[in-house]
C-alpha cells in the first residue's frame, strides 16, 4: 500500500489517527481474538464508526487481514506498519536523490569548460572576479600544475585547518619536486600551531622556505609573478578570490610581499630537546615584535578583538598581553600605555 501525498509537501490525504483509531488499536494488541461486538461494546460505537476505524488502522497498515479464520484482523507492529507503508516513497526518494546527484556532477564537470571559455571570451580583461570556491581551488591546482620557477604564499591567521594544509601540502610537493622556489610568509602565531609546524616541518625538508611576521595584513597567492590570487572585498576565501593578471598590479602585490619576506624570520622547527642559542634567540625577537605590533595597534586605538585578529591570535591572549605591556609600562590604562610607549622610542 502506497500513502498518497499533497502537492509534495509531505502532507496525507487520509486523516490523522484519532483517539477512537488508537483504542482499537490497543485492543487488537491487548487481545487478538477481539470481536466486532466487543469493539463496538468497549468503544461505544456503532458498527458502522467501527467500520471507519478498521479502515483507517487498514490505510495504515496497522491492521491486516488475518490468517487465522477465527479472527477477521490483525494488529501490526508500527515499525512493520512503517516499513510497509513508506517502502515505495523511500525508494522513490532515494531514486530521485541518485537523479540528483547525477546531474549535480555532470553540471559541475563542466566548470573548468566554462572558465575557459570565459576566460578567451574576456581575454584583454586583466583581473576576474571568481565567486565560485570550486572553480578557485580548480585553478590553483591548473596554476601548481603549471608554475615554472617561483610560487609567493602570504597567509594571514593562525594556522590553517588540518584538511586545508593537507590539500596545500600534495600541490606544494608536487611543485617542489619540480625545482620550483616556494616562499611562504606566515605570521607569528603560527609557531605554536601543531598542524603548521607538522605542514612547514614537511615543506621545509623539501627545499621550501618559510618566514613568520607580526601581522600578514591580506592573504595572496602569486605563480611566476605573473598570475596572483587575493581574496575578494569582503577578505573571506570562501566567497571566491580575484585573479589578477596585469603585470604592474602584479608586481605592486608582489613588492609588499617582497618587503615582508624581508622583515620575516625564520620559521623555527627543531628536534625534541634542542636548545640551540640562536633558535632561542631568534624566538625571543619573534616575540618582542610581535609586543610591539600589539603597541602599534594600541596606538592607533585597535580594540582587542581587531587586533587579536590581525595579529592570528585569540582574544584571551591577547589581552593577556596588553596587560602584561601596561603593567611594564608601568601604565594604568591603555591610552596611556600608547604615550607612555611612544615617549620612550618602542614606536616608529
Amino acid at each position: 500500500m502506497m500513502i498518497k501525498f499533497e502537492g509534495g509537501a509531505g502532507v496525507p490525504v487520509h486523516q490523522e489517527l484519532g483517539p477512537e483509531s488508537v483504542r482499537l488499536y490497543k485492543m487488537a494488541v491487548e487481545n487478538p481474538a477481539w470481536r466486532r461486538e466487543d469493539a463496538q461494546a468497549e468503544l461505544g460505537i456503532s458498527g458502522e464508526r467501527l467500520d471507519e476505524l478498521v479502515a483507517t488502522l487498514r490505510e495504515r497498515t496497522l491492521f491486516r487481514r488475518s490468517l487465522d479464520p477465527e479472527r477477521e484482523y490483525d494488529a501490526v507492529g508500527p515499525e512493520t506498519a512503517v516499513a510497509e507503508l513508506l517502502a515505495e516513497e523511500e525508494k522513490q526518494i532515494r531514486q530521485r536523490q541518485n537523479e540528483m546527484a547525477k546531474v549535480r556532477a555532470e553540471m559541475l564537470s563542466l566548470l573548468p569548460t566554462y572558465f575557459e571559455a570565459r576566460q578567451s571570451r574576456r581575454a584583454a580583461e586583466a583581473v576576474d572576479v571568481i565567486e565560485d570556491i570550486d572553480m578557485v581551488r580548480h585553478l590553483l591546482g591548473d596554476r601548481a600544475r603549471r608554475v615554472k620557477h617561483e610560487l609567493c604564499i602570504a597567509h594571514p591567521g593562525s594556522g590553517m585547518s588540518d584538511d586545508g594544509l593537507a590539500r596545500s601540502l600534495a600541490l606544494d610537493l608536487m611543485m617542489l619536486e619540480r625545482g620550483v622556489v616556494m616562499r611562504s610568509v606566515l605570521q607569528h602565531s603560527t609557531r605554536h600551531h601543531a598542524a603548521t609546524q607538522r605542514y612547514v616541518g614537511e615543506v621545509l625538508r623539501h627545499g621550501a622556505q618559510v618566514r613568520t611576521v607580526p601581522i600578514v595584513p591580506r592573504r595572496l597567492i602569486a605563480f611566476d609573478r605573473e598570475v596572483a590570487f587575493i581574496p575578494p572585498e569582503t577578505g573571506d576565501p570562501v566567497k571566491g578570490a580575484v585573479l589578477v593578471q596585469e603585470p604592474g598590479v602584479v608586481e605592486h602585490l608582489l613588492s609588499s610581499f617582497d618587503l615582508m619576506w624581508h622583515n620575516g624570520r625564520p620559521f623555527p622547527i627543531t628536534e625534541v630537546g634542542d636548545k640551540d642559542a640562536e633558535v632561542a634567540d631568534d624566538a625571543d625577537q619573534a616575540r618582542d615584535e610581535m609586543v610591539r605590533a600589539i603597541l602599534e595597534q594600541m596606538a592607533s586605538g585597535a580594540k582587542d578583538e581587531m587586533i587579536a585578529r590581525r595579529l592570528g591570535i585569540s582574544v584571551r591572549t591577547c589581552r593577556r598581553h596588553i596587560a602584561t605591556i601596561t603593567a611594564d609600562l608601568g601604565a594604568d590604562s591603555r591610552f596611556q600605555a600608547g604615550v607612555l610607549a611612544q615617549q620612550r622610542g618602542l614606536l616608529d
